[in-house]
């Protein structure tokens, strides 16, 4: 049998509809704030999630009674941009850029990567995205300062030091 042109062969694939892209993206997002859950009870912060999801932030983490607004992103898959790279959105869906006055802290999760990246506010300032090159060293991209860098987030530093003075045994 001759082999049917590509514009002719069935395509057995579900058809993407914008409702199925939405809510896959929404499952990646929800999986990327599971790991962050994780990771986060694991350093020692508390984890409130906000009702509803029509704040700028996704999750309030608790650092020594200090409550902070973290507006959580994950990246799935690498760029098919020239460079390639990991494309985060530093806006809900390109529109106004996040604002100190609206977010303590933007976490990106890079899940291929199992990497993390933590951005105080004044490093993505009008900003709408950004792409990350976790595979490609620190002289490649000016974020990779932010990969990892929980010692931005105030407090936690001080809390982790405290709660390892009050593990060790009296002398």
């Amino acid at each position: 049998m001759p082999k049917q042109p590509r514009s002719q062969r069935r395509n057995n694939a579900p058809e993407e509809t914008p409702a199925s892209v939405r809510r896959m993206t929404k499952r990646l997002g929800e999986m990327g704030e599971a790991a962050f859950l994780a990771k986060a009870a694991f350093m020692g912060m508390e984890v409130s999630r906000p009702w509803g999801d029509s704040n700028r932030y996704d999750l309030i983490i608790d650092v020594g009674g200090r409550l902070l607004r973290v507006q959580l992103k994950s990246a799935h898959r690498v760029c098919a941009q020239p460079g390639g790279g990991y494309h985060v959105r530093a806006s809900p869906h390109q529109r106004v850029p996040y604002g100190s006055d609206e977010i303590d802290l933007l976490v990106a999760y890079i899940v291929p990567e199992n990497i993390w990246y933590v951005f105080p506010p004044s490093a993505f300032q009008n900003m709408k995205s950004m792409r990350l090159f976790p595979y490609r060293g620190k002289k490649i991209s000016k974020f990779e300062k932010f990969r990892e860098a929980w010692h931005l987030i105030p407090g936690l530093k001080q809390k982790l030091l405290k709660e390892k003075a009050s593990r060790q045994p009296a002398p």
